[in-house]
C-alpha cells in the first residue's frame, strides 16, 4: 500500500529521477526507487536551498547514484547505527537509509530549517531517522560519542577538517566514509591518527575511508568552529600545523 501511495503522487520530476535511478542502480527494488525519486523531487523543489541543482535527472545522478556508489564501503562496516554529518538535504544519509533500512539512522544538520526539511522528507519517503539540529561537535559530546558503526559525510569540509567533525561519533572498529574528490594525503593521515583513526586503502571511487581503531581522545572534538579555523596539519605541510 505504501508503495502504491508513493507512485500515485509521483510528479513529472520524480518520474524523470526514477528513470535515472532505475538505470543507474538496477539492484534496487521498485519501492526503493520510488522513495529515492520522491527524495530527488523534494530536494530539487524546496526553496530552502539544500542543493544548487534543480534538474531532476542531474540531481538523481549526482545525489543518489553517487551516494549509492559508496555502498560497498558502507556494507564493509560492522552492523550498527549510521550517522550522516552535515546532512544538508538528507544527503547521502537518506539515500543510504533507503538502501540499507536495517541500520539505525542519525542525520546531523545544525541549520534548523534544513533539519526540519530532513525530518519532513524522511517521513514523506518512509525512512525512519533521528534528526539532530545540532553541530556535530556538540553531538559528539553526548550519547553518540564513539557509538556509530558507520559515519558518512559529503561536501562537508576538506577531509582533514571533516575527520575531526565526524570521527568522534564513530565507534572503535567502525569506519568513516567521506565522499571527496581529494586524494588521501599526509594531512588526512595526521588528522585521522590524532582522532584514533587510520586511513584505509581505497574501496570505492571518490570515497575516502578511515577506520576507527580506539576511542576518541578526550580533547576531541575541539570547540565548535575550531576544526575549520585551526585544522590539524602534518609536520612539513605547506600550511602551518595548528
Amino acid at each position: 500500500m505504501e508503495h502504491e501511495r508513493l507512485v500515485s503522487r509521483e510528479t513529472a520530476s520524480a518520474r524523470v529521477a526514477r528513470r535515472v535511478i532505475a538505470d543507474g542502480a538496477p539492484g534496487l527494488t521498485d519501492a526503493q526507487i520510488d522513495r529515492l525519486a520522491l527524495l530527488v523531487e523534494r530536494v530539487c523543489s524546496t526553496p530552502i536551498g539544500v542543493t544548487a541543482i534543480r534538474d531532476p535527472a542531474t540531481a538523481a545522478a549526482r545525489h543518489v547514484i553517487d551516494a549509492l556508489a559508496g555502498l560497498p564501503a558502507v556494507d564493509a562496516a560492522p552492523p550498527g547505527p549510521l550517522a550522516d554529518i552535515g546532512s544538508g538535504g538528507g544527503l547521502p544519509g537518506l539515500v543510504l537509509g533507503v538502501a540499507r533500512p536495517e541500520r539505525e539512522l542519525h542525520l546531523i544538520e545544525s541549520t534548523a530549517r534544513k533539519a526540519a526539511f530532513i525530518t519532513e522528507t524522511a517521513a514523506a519517503i518512509g525512512v525512519g531517522a533521528s534528526v539532530h539540529a545540532e553541530r556535530s561537535e556538540d553531538v559528539a559530546r553526548g550519547l553518540l560519542r564513539d557509538a556509530c558503526a558507520c559515519v558518512v559525510a559529503r561536501a562537508l569540509a576538506p577531509p582533514p577538517v571533516a575527520v575531526e567533525l565526524c570521527l568522534p561519533l564513530c565507534r572503535p572498529g567502525g569506519r568513516l566514509m567521506l565522499w571527496s574528490r581529494e586524494a588521501a594525503g599526509d594531512d588526512l593521515a595526521f588528522a585521522a591518527a590524532a582522532l584514533a583513526g587510520a586511513v584505509l586503502p581505497p574501496e570505492c571511487p571518490g570515497v575516502l575511508v578511515i577506520g576507527k581503531v580506539a576511542p576518541t581522545p578526550e580533547r576531541f572534538p575541539r570547540r565548535p568552529g575550531v576544526a575549520a579555523k585551526r585544522p590539524l596539519r602534518a609536520a612539513g605541510s605547506d600550511r602551518p600545523r595548528q
